[in-house]
């Protein structure tokens, strides 16, 4: 009886030896999804995704738009970044996240669908590599490398692989898992496909850079001369905008091109002081000051290129050059005509008619403008423009310049198609 329950003892101290070297194996341990890295190597990019723990993936692909998706299981943890830019061989980016207890979605967004792909195996985890259509595939040592490790990995990978040949079963959970998928992804970072168009439209408020503008002008009175100041404060613009245009692909880079038209309305105070000569008393002006307000409206049409700097889930920002053409008129003192009666003190002098003259103003301008998108859906998103140009048209009546430089900040809606 003794000699039983020693062996009884015996064999469970060796169950709990055997059970403790599995817990204490690193079988147990947290299945994590640990670094995601890239590597171009000629015309294609070599993706390796690191994994610590045991691990089956599910892959398929997603259109509109065009996307490659792995879903990972088990996966307990990500520490990976949850996004990272790629833009090599038709990849723009990939992106990860937790789809449902235990299986992490790696989502590889691409450029157009014509992307090739191969996925291998490997002692850390898989490597996925893509090249274009049309480009040269990967060298075949990496094709030889390749094969041996996706034989040791099949054994283990058999049983997962008999569950996907019921591709009646695979196809519906495609169609389920694209619903949820698509509501979350739906949209898309603005210019991301190739060929997209744009109406944009917006107001906002715009500042005058040189407020100010001062013009001296002088005339001959009384054997002297007499000196006029005319003095005009510009005051807060109200544009209002109308843009189209379309997205390219240049070089690697999202490019926004555009052509723009704009309505401006501002108003202006005007001071003039008129300095008049004694008739007798040399060096002994009087001074006469009148003032007045008068509004003026001009037309701008713009073309503009900006180039995509990041993108931030729905955010993304465009900044760029821009050149312009503005033309419009604007009201100018032209001649004022006064009274002088003895004994010609400042009272005695008069004003008894006051001319203003409408000048044509026309000048191309340059200017930088940066543009800030915010996607609510594939057609619609709201956008903000913060612009700043030079301006400064000759005014020949003046013989001198009119600054009309200025600081925009806009704010709309623009429609994609």
């Amino acid at each position: 009886m003794i000699k039983a329950r020693v062996s009884v003892s015996v064999v469970l101290a060796v169950l709990l030896a055997g059970s403790g070297s599995y817990v204490f194996s690193g079988r147990v341990e947290v299945s994590d999804i640990q670094e995601i890295t890239f590597v171009k190597a000629g015309g294609a990019v070599e993706v390796s995704i690191r994994v610590r723990g045991e691990f089956s993936s599910d892959v398929f692909k997603l259109t509109e738009p065009e996307r490659l998706v792995f879903d990972v299981s088990p996966i307990d943890t990500i520490s990976a970044a949850p996004q990272m830019e790629i833009n090599l061989a038709g990849v723009l980016r990939v992106r990860t996240g937790k789809f449902k207890t235990r299986v992490a979605r790696l989502v590889f967004d691409l450029e157009t669908a014509a992307v090739n792909y191969s996925i291998v195996r490997t002692s850390e985890g898989m490597k996925v590599t893509f090249w274009k259509e049309g480009e040269e595939a990967p060298p075949p040592g990496e094709k030889t490398e390749t094969k041996p490790e996706a034989k040791a990995e099949a054994p283990p990978e058999a049983k997962p692989e008999e569950k996907p040949e019921e591709k009646p079963e695979a196809k519906p959970e495609e169609k389920l898992e694209a619903k949820p998928e698509q509501k979350v992804e739906s949209v898309p970072l603005p210019g991301r496909d190739k060929k997209r168009f744009f109406v944009q439209v917006g107001g906002g408020v715009g500042t005058f850079l040189e407020s100010t503008a001062t013009f001296d002008r002088f005339f001959p009175l009384y054997s002297e001369q007499g000196e006029r100041k005319d003095t005009y404060k510009l005051k807060r613009n109200t544009p209002a905008s109308l843009s189209v245009g379309g997205y390219i692909k240049a070089l690697d880079a999202s490019i926004k091109l555009g052509l723009g038209i704009e309505y401006w309305n501002f108003k202006s105070d005007a001071v003039f002081e008129i300095a008049v000569p004694h008739p007798f008393l040399p060096d002994s002006p009087r001074t006469l000051t009148l003032s007045n307000q008068f509004r003026s409206t001009f037309t701008s049409v713009s073309a503009f290129g900006l180039f995509r700097i990041f993108s931030i889930g729905r955010l993304t920002m465009f900044a760029g050059p821009e050149v312009g053409f503005a033309f419009g008129k604007y009201k100018f003192l032209d001649n004022v005509e006064f009274d002088d009666q003895p004994p010609f003190f400042d009272d005695d002098v008069t004003i008894t008619s006051i001319t203003y003259l409408e000048n044509s103003i026309s000048s191309f301008w340059t200017g930088v403008q940066a543009g800030f998108e915010v996607s609510f859906s594939r057609s619609f998103s709201l956008h903000l423009n913060l612009r700043a140009f030079y301006l400064n048209p000759e005014i020949k009546e003046m013989s001198s310049t009119f600054s009309l430089s200025q600081a925009h900040a806009l704010i709309g809606f623009q429609y994609n198609f």
